[in-house]
């Protein structure tokens, strides 16, 4: 549920602050993989017997985390925006294949 929150809040800060330098095709890129990441995430069975806080950090915080980098870069002052953007597509991606290969083979 906070997961489509967060999706919620960081696409309408998106359009509707113009100080980001993405551009709205790959934001539109971003937020559909994003969105098939949750519905992967909150909908496809099974799921875990049991959980920790680290398959939360994992599959909760780190997409999210991604997402927002994408959407974003210009907030990271330390590092260009495009390392920023390719750090985030390599989360988000590694993160929905890791969740994608335990749904479909382990769990």
């Amino acid at each position: 549920m906070i997961e489509i929150i967060v999706l919620i809040v960081l696409v309408s800060f998106y359009f509707c602050v113009e100080g980001s330098d993405t551009s709205p095709k790959e934001a539109s890129v971003a937020i559909g993989l994003y969105g098939i990441y949750l519905v992967v995430y909150l909908l496809t069975e099974p799921f875990p017997a049991a959980t920790s806080k680290y398959m939360g950090q994992l599959y909760g915080f780190l997409p999210a985390l991604s997402f927002g980098a994408i959407l974003f870069p210009h907030f990271n002052k330390s590092a260009p925006e495009v390392v920023t953007k390719t750090i985030g597509w390599a989360g988000l991606t590694t993160t929905l294949l890791i969740l994608s290969y335990f749904k479909f083979f382990v769990w």
